[in-house]
């Protein structure tokens, strides 16, 4: 029932608490964990949603040790957003196909449109090669429904230090054609059957899964309580959990996919692809993600994947 929920969420969000502490850094409160077996656990179940912001911001900033970069950022970010952009015109397009169901972007112009809109501009400018891409806006409208423009700004930039994500966007796509190499070499590997039907019927991975990773599984990949704990676990591990998201999603459609002529093939995987127990898929990504830890698949992979270019 929903107060049976609502009273686990309190439960969680009290032992969250509990492995908080409280520190001050650049006069901004903010919160630490001890990156323990069991918070790892705790991420994996799912993240609080009051709790979201705390432990999203102290996982991209490496346990809160990259916030010396901060004060730089927002800085940064005023000036900015005091520069006009190429991609303005596209960016003002985008928005409003963005999040259109949730109540902070539904108004057209109004806070949550003109905060988007700062961000992307302001980012456009950050990183003149990456500029603006249509994936971008989706990633940007999540972390502003956990953050002010400023913190989001920075959240962003964080992300993009960490994982290299402007690789993901720059002319080439350098990232997201490796992505497809593993991608396709995992799904050999664990889901043969599906892997070959793809292939019989002249399905590539660029035609169904380039979403998939330029909106990091926002935008409708799946539903939204999927994405968020999706997105939980991105921000612990970083963009190589993607391939087991992948993978596990495969896995629980493969006996439509198996049935499947190319054209409902490409219905399919273009669609939301619905999870039916968020529990069961975050158990089975993490199973998953740590055996390929193990064994240094992803690893591998890339060499393997560098040798082919």
């Amino acid at each position: 029932t929903l107060l049976r929920l609502k009273e686990k969420e309190i439960e969680r969000s009290t032992k969250w608490a509990n492995m908080s502490k409280s520190t001050v850094i650049n006069n901004e409160n903010l919160y630490h964990f001890a990156l323990t077996e069991k918070f790892k656990k705790r991420v994996f179940k799912g993240v609080p949603d009051c709790w979201r912001r705390e432990a999203w911001y102290f996982l991209i900033t490496d346990c809160l040790q990259e916030t010396t970069r901060d004060l730089d950022i927002q800085q940064m970010y005023h000036r900015l957003l005091k520069k006009g952009s190429e991609h303005e015109h596209q960016i003002d397009l985008d928005i409003p196909r963005t999040l259109r169901g949730h109540i902070m972007f539904k108004q057209r112009y109004g806070s949550g449109q003109r905060s988007l809109f700062n961000v992307l501009r302001a980012f456009s400018n950050y990183d003149m090669e990456v500029g603006y891409c249509q994936g971008m806006t989706n990633v940007a409208a999540t972390i502003l429904m956990y953050c002010e423009e400023e913190k989001a700004f920075a959240v962003m930039v964080h992300m993009f230090l960490r994982d290299n994500l402007r690789n993901l966007y720059i002319p080439g796509f350098p990232t997201l054609m490796e992505s497809f190499f593993i991608q396709e070499s995992l799904l050999m590997k664990y889901l043969p059957k599906v892997s070959r039907h793809l292939t019989s019927l002249g399905l590539p991975s660029d035609a169904y899964s380039t979403r998939w990773y330029i909106t990091l599984f926002t935008g409708g990949v799946v539903q939204y309580d999927t994405q968020l704990r999706i997105w939980d676990i991105y921000f612990l591990h970083g963009y190589d959990i993607f391939f087991f998201i992948v993978i596990v999603l495969f896995h629980i459609h493969q006996k439509k996919i198996l049935e499947s002529d190319l054209d409902h093939c490409m219905e399919i995987l273009g669609s939301t692809l619905s999870v039916p127990d968020n529990n069961k898929f975050m158990k089975s990504v993490e199973k998953l993600y740590l055996k390929n830890v193990r064994s240094d698949t992803i690893a591998t992979l890339r060499r393997e994947y560098q040798t082919k270019v």
